[in-house]
């Protein structure tokens, strides 16, 4: 709230992430999505909590994981790697996926307007083909752990060769990319946007998880909280988001960078109309 305009409320959230490359990984990535396709998008909709029942895995469109140049001139002073990732990440398709943050994160911030939340992967063929694949499966069959495990199981033989061929084509030999883009819009039309990017999402996972660990054994606080539960004081934010974004193999972080608007995923309205006209027909 504090990089909006003066006395702005939060208005819409929006999450976005992108992976390309899984570095052997591939089989317990693949089928924790799967799972994810039979379940129902919790996003926020007119400042309340919305189940999306046949959102999961619709492709919603292209999200450009770089801030533009005329935005870049307000770049936070900690920014860095713009170019960079314009160069490696650039402009991507994403599909709906029901991460949680899209329900827990607004209701944190108590915002009154809209939620989503999506990722997309590379080369695009790939989310086409889960697009395909989400289109033609019943839902029921996702949330079978049987199911989606003998899909992510079939697709090995792929995700190994598209691997190798990230690899083999990569500038920095790792042949992974990962990269998030967080936008936040006020209720005074002000917005604001966040972009990070790493050169492999393995890493960036395990440094993530540990630096987390780390802060939590040097800065203990009691029960079980969700990170915007525990980081919504200011100092203890910028502390933790200082190790994640120091991590190796981050190559760019923008810091918060005020934007003059901050919209979501290119084809969004045509997905939720998609899902909307679905769920009337069940």
């Amino acid at each position: 709230k504090r990089y909006l305009g003066e006395g702005a409320g939060v208005r819409d959230t929006r999450f976005n992430y992108f992976t390309a490359g899984l570095g052997g990984s591939g089989a317990v990535n693949l089928y924790i999505t799967n799972l994810g396709f039979g379940e129902p998008m919790a996003q926020y909709q007119g400042g309340g909590l919305r189940l999306y029942e046949a959102l999961s895995g619709l492709l919603v469109g292209k999200v450009s994981f770089y801030l533009s140049d005329a935005e870049w001139t307000n770049k936070s002073p900690v920014g860095f790697g713009n170019d960079e990732a314009r160069a490696r990440v650039g402009e991507q398709t994403v599909f709906a996926w029901p991460f949680p943050e899209a329900a827990t994160v607004p209701a944190e911030l108590g915002a009154s307007g809209e939620s989503s939340a999506a990722m997309g992967t590379a080369p695009d063929v790939w989310n086409d083909m889960l697009g395909l694949l989400v289109a033609l499966v019943p839902r029921k069959l996702w949330r079978s752990k049987r199911f989606s495990q003998f899909l992510a199981d079939f697709s090995q033989p792929l995700v190994k060769a598209t691997d190798f061929l990230l690899k083999l084509t990569s500038p920095d030999d790792v042949g992974e990319t990962h990269a998030m883009r967080v936008d936040v819009t006020g209720t005074d039309g002000s917005a604001v946007s966040v972009v990070q990017a790493h050169e492999s999402f393995r890493r960036c996972v395990g440094q993530s998880c540990a630096e987390f660990a780390l802060d939590l054994l040097e800065h203990p606080s009691p029960g079980v909280q969700l990170p915007e539960q525990r980081y919504r004081n200011d100092d203890a934010r910028e502390r933790i988001i200082k190790r994640l974004t120091s991590t190796p193999g981050t190559f760019a972080y923008s810091g918060p960078v005020a934007v003059s608007s901050a919209a979501p995923p290119s084809e969004l309205d045509q997905a939720l109309l998609k899902a909307n006209e679905a769920e009337n027909k069940q």
